[in-house]
């Protein structure tokens, strides 16, 4: 974009003020800036539905975007990049990338809100940017009916509230099912995602088609050392107790306890004061269905905690991995074309599924969901 044009007014206006601004970002590469200028002018973007398209050797991982204005752009073709697991990302990769970007592609690297990385660029030069890609061990998938967006919070390499290690998990569950990442074969597509702690900082739980979360199983530990520091520092013990949803904290006049048959085990005490951790019985809660699209019968829903503590030893995962394949196979062989989890599991009932599964059937998961699972 020349700095004298008078050329799209309206993404100029996007460009001002001291912020950083995507309308930039988007002039710095070969994006077509047209398109979203028209996109402003009109009111409605100048992109149209699209999807998975076939590139021989690529059997996923591979769509495009239909143009609306197809004598500015044809189409936008882009390739989608599994991602590292929590989002770590390395300068040496990310110069990879950006090479790979400006060398095939059209100088720009959208890093989704779904977790994944897009490159775009023409169907011609996706083969050969694959290629490219595989040498510095990345590689492409995630589009399509296969397993998608297997994401993951930062995990305890960043955050002191991680149960467990989030993108280990999801690093396991990445390599154990990259076929299925690869090679679309389901009904309908799936995504799949690990959160740390119940706090669920990447919203698995109302996204994912399935999520594992980290729990503890015990009761919040407290430290009325620490408590007693918090106060004397101004702590709001009052506020401390409302906050709980489950009216679980009891103040004695000198210490703080907790009621075991009402502590619902999320993380509002722990988020609220320093002088309260998590438990250490720790491991991973299954929840199955959530998804925020409105397509199919249920529309947006929030999934089933269908096995509301699954144990981890020695960062053994494979009875996560056991089961989520298990899962996966008993909805791939009864689910309806195009139907996602979540109204898989409306339809045939969870009680189904676990039996199903051969998994025990805990009442109260079913019966009043959001409370001790426990």
């Amino acid at each position: 974009m020349p700095g004298d044009s008078k050329e799209f007014p309206l993404c100029r206006q996007l460009m001002k003020g001291p912020s950083p601004s995507h309308v930039r970002e988007l002039s710095d590469s070969r994006y077509p800036l047209a398109m979203y200028e028209e996109g402003l002018a009109t009111g409605e973007t100048a992109y149209g539905h699209g999807g998975y398209i076939s590139i021989p050797e690529l059997p996923s991982g591979v769509a495009v975007r239909n143009s609306c204005r197809p004598e500015i752009i044809e189409e936008s073709a882009y390739l989608r990049i599994l991602p590292p697991a929590g989002g770590w990302l390395s300068a040496g990769t990310l110069e990879k990338l950006a090479t790979c970007a400006e060398t095939y592609g059209k100088g720009l690297i959208h890093l989704t809100s779904g977790g994944t990385i897009e490159i775009y660029t023409t169907r011609e030069q996706m083969v050969p940017m694959v290629r490219e890609l595989n040498t510095a061990g990345l590689d492409i998938g995630s589009t399509g009916n296969d397993l998608r967006c297997l994401t993951a919070c930062c995990g305890p390499a960043r955050c002191d509230m991680a149960l467990i290690n989030a993108p280990a998990l999801a690093t396991y569950l990445g390599q154990r099912f990259i076929d299925e990442q690869q090679y679309p074969g389901y009904p309908q597509k799936v995504k799949s995602g690990v959160a740390g702690c119940p706090n669920d900082c990447i919203r698995a739980m109302m996204q994912k088609d399935h999520s594992f979360i980290g729990v503890y199983r015990d009761l919040p530990q407290i430290n009325n050392e620490v408590l007693a520091a918090w106060q004397q520092a101004g702590g709001d013990l009052a506020g401390l107790i409302a906050a709980c949803p489950a009216g679980a904290l009891n103040w004695t006049g000198s210490t703080l306890t907790v009621a075991p048959d009402r502590c619902w085990h999320c993380m509002a005490c722990i988020n609220f004061c320093p002088a309260i951790r998590p438990g250490r019985e720790r491991g991973v809660a299954w929840v199955a269905g959530g998804k925020y699209g409105h397509r199919g019968p249920q529309g947006p829903m929030v999934g089933y905690v269908l096995v509301p503590f699954i144990p981890i030893k020695d960062d053994d995962y494979t009875a996560i991995g056991d089961l989520f394949g298990a899962f996966l196979e008993l909805w791939a062989d009864n689910a309806r074309k195009k139907e996602r989890v979540g109204d898989f599991i409306v339809r045939v009932g969870p009680l189904w599924v676990l039996k199903e599964l051969g998994l025990k059937v805990e009442p109260q998961i079913l019966l009043s969901p959001k409370r001790n699972g426990f």
